[in-house]
């Protein structure tokens, strides 16, 4: 293996943004999506989460927590689409509670790929996270 070839090793291969204050789901999270590969970036106020959309900063994937801010959510994520570098982001909603069809269909039209209820042990968040990471892009 040439040196060059390993010149990003210390790297995350994946960066996650979630915006929200729940700190044990953010701990859990952490747990399943481990370093190096994953590099979660938590954020808990408005106008921080404004900076790092609006920054060159890379993320893969942003995870909103609707319970931090409900409907105040969607306007960051519609902010995100509205972003030339963050368009093709993936945007998961999560909820303490499953979110009605009218609430999931408000998400939806602000850019948010997939809502979710939160779990304790967050297995299906994070394997549907590795999946809107991991799964190859159309171009």
């Amino acid at each position: 293996m040439r040196a060059s070839e390993r010149q990003h090793s210390t790297a995350s291969k994946f960066r996650v943004l979630y915006l929200g204050n729940d700190l044990e789901f953010i701990a859990a999270l952490r747990q399943v999506l481990t370093e190096p590969d994953y590099r979660l970036v938590a954020c808990s106020d408005r106008e921080g989460a404004e900076l790092f959309l609006k920054s060159d900063i890379r993320y893969d994937l942003m995870v909103i927590d609707f319970d931090w801010r409900g409907r105040e959510g969607l306007e960051l994520a519609r902010l995100a689409q509205s972003l030339g570098h963050r368009k093709d982001m993936p945007i998961v909603m999560v909820a303490a509670t499953k979110l009605n069809s009218s609430m999931k269909t408000l998400a939806r039209k602000a850019g948010v790929t997939k809502s979710m209820t939160k779990t304790p042990d967050v297995g299906v968040v994070s394997e549907a996270i590795r999946q809107l990471i991991e799964m190859p892009r159309e171009e």
